[in-house]
């Protein structure tokens, strides 16, 4: 509508002009040669627009013939990149569904038509990729790295081909490249920590942990947890190099961040024992039981008073099982404890939900020596121990990543360098359910008792008095499953009438 009225407008106004022209009064007279030429002013002005529009087209048109061979060059050139571009997104798109004839077919067409830009150069090493062809993909990305486009996509093909090829040297200095190149990128980052983490440059580690928090790529809780696993493995290596104090120093850091980490509580226990801080060092295993409890917290305190006498080392263990007795290693320190005692009924009583159904191998070892040691049953004591041998393993530091186990807690994995992939588990822990101790849990008295009553009251009246243990009603804990070729409980179990097992 206003283009309309513009037209509009613009021929009203012509047609004013011209009524003016043709109304006003005069003539003009021209003389050349002897000859006089005579008209009008309208007549006059009309011959002056008419030639100066020949003169615009003779212009244009000589302008036309003369750049003409320019013109035919730049209408090929722009119809050749048309092609090639058609080319470069056709490859592209078979380099993304896999298709590595296609791919190199185009990236030839692509590379004949419009030279090496950069996305051709990539298409390039897409298609060489595709087809195995390394030399090829090495040429391209290096070609790539000219070109400030794609420099770091470049950086990102040659670290993945170094990292397939084992070469920890080259990815660590394309990896630095990158992260100097874009800080912000989140898989340089990443990448250049992880292989900091497994060279066990742990300074350098933090620090670049800290430039990708700083950057806000990485989240505050999960860079809390990478920088307490970094203090604890620092610490680990600074004991073994026998500088007591920095690991001191560096496992109580790593405590501050992640209070549960039991590696570095451990190593700070027995630090501060060794200095006479035993207080400080009990608070320090029962902060990090209370949330994950583990043996080598228990084994810590129970050294932190090496002069103590066994009754009452037993009964400070059974004080630390009791900060979170629903958990597997917590019954499991009770009732080890309580044997070391030879209370067999209260070893029993906390045992029993353990050792129903698929018992692990710990729990059939010490079910071995309760019988042993309640009944003198060497029969019983015969088959729990032969059950032990085919029943699920334990819980060890175990990779999530590759699933491998290790002897030791280390903050990079062994087998394939993952960092902090290591976790106190069971073959299978993913399978492990919360076991409501419900109807399972109400077990009868002779069931948790002695099969002879005169031998409890002697036990009983032996014993000192103290306080009646937690009733197991309404806890929860876990059972730990058998592994499928394992055809369940065997041998002696729990006899659910042990008052009629034979008399010794």
């Amino acid at each position: 509508m206003i283009r309309l009225i513009s037209i509009l407008l613009g021929a009203a106004l012509i047609a004013l002009a011209v009524a003016w022209i043709a109304n006003r009064q005069g003539e003009l007279i021209y003389v050349i040669d002897g000859y006089q030429l005579r008209t009008s002013a309208g007549a006059a002005i009309g011959i002056a627009i008419v030639f100066a529009a020949l003169i615009a087209f003779l212009t244009r048109v000589t302008a036309v013939v003369l750049s003409g061979p320019g013109a035919f060059g730049r209408w090929f050139a722009l119809r050749r990149t048309r092609r090639g571009n058609e080319a470069l997104a056709r490859g592209l798109v078979a380099a993304a569904a896999g298709d590595a004839f296609e791919a190199r077919k185009l990236a030839k067409k692509a590379q004949a038509l419009i030279g090496s830009p950069p996305l051709s150069l990539l298409l390039t090493a897409q298609a060489a990729q595709l087809d195995g062809d390394e030399t090829g993909q090495d040429e391209a990305y290096q070609a790539m790295l000219t070109h400030p486009e794609t420099e770091f996509l470049a950086l990102r093909g040659l670290f993945m081909k170094a990292m397939r090829h084992n070469d920890s040297d080259e990815a660590m200095h394309l990896a630095e490249r990158a992260h100097t190149l874009r800080p912000r990128a989140a898989w340089a980052a990443n990448a250049l920590f992880d292989l900091k983490s497994a060279r066990h440059e742990w300074s350098d580690a933090k620090e670049v942990l800290q430039n990708a928090e700083r950057a806000g790529i990485l989240d505050s809780a999960i860079a809390r947890r990478r920088r307490a696993v970094l203090l604890a493995a620092e610490a680990l290596d600074a004991e073994g190099r026998s500088e007591s104090e920095r690991a001191l120093k560096l496992a109580l850091d790593a405590l501050e961040l992640s209070p549960a980490l039991a590696p570095a509580a451990s190593l700070a226990a027995r630090k501060l024992a060794a200095t006479g801080r035993a207080w400080r060092a009990q608070d320090i295993i029962e902060a990090a039981w209370a949330q994950t409890p583990h043996p080598d917290l228990a084994a810590a305190y129970a050294a932190i008073k090496p002069n103590e006498a066994a009754d009452a080392r037993a009964r400070r263990l059974i004080g630390l099982a009791h900060l979170k007795r629903d958990h597997f290693e917590s019954r499991m320190l009770e009732a080890e404890q309580a044997v070391n005692l030879a209370e067999w009924a209260e070893a029993r009583r906390v045992l029993a939900p353990l050792a129903r159904g698929f018992a692990s191998a710990r729990v059939c070892a010490l079910m071995a020596e309760i019988e042993q040691g309640q009944y003198r049953d060497a029969a019983a004591a015969h088959a729990w121990l032969a059950r032990a041998v085919r029943a699920p393993a334990d819980a060890k530091w175990r990779c999530t990543n590759c699933r491998i186990a290790s002897p030791e807690w280390n903050a990079v994995c062994k087998k394939c360098g993952a960092f902090d992939t290591l976790e106190w588990s069971a073959p299978g822990a993913e399978l492990l359910e919360a076991f409501d101790a419900g109807p399972e849990a109400e077990l009868s008295a002779a069931f948790l008792q002695p099969a002879r009553e005169e031998e409890m009251a002697a036990e009983e009246a032996a014993r000192k008095p103290k306080a009646k243990p937690k009733s197991l009603q309404n806890e929860s804990f876990v059972v730990w499953p058998r592994p499928p070729d394992d055809p369940g409980p065997g041998g002696h179990d729990f006899d659910e009438k042990p008052a009629e097992r034979r008399r010794l």
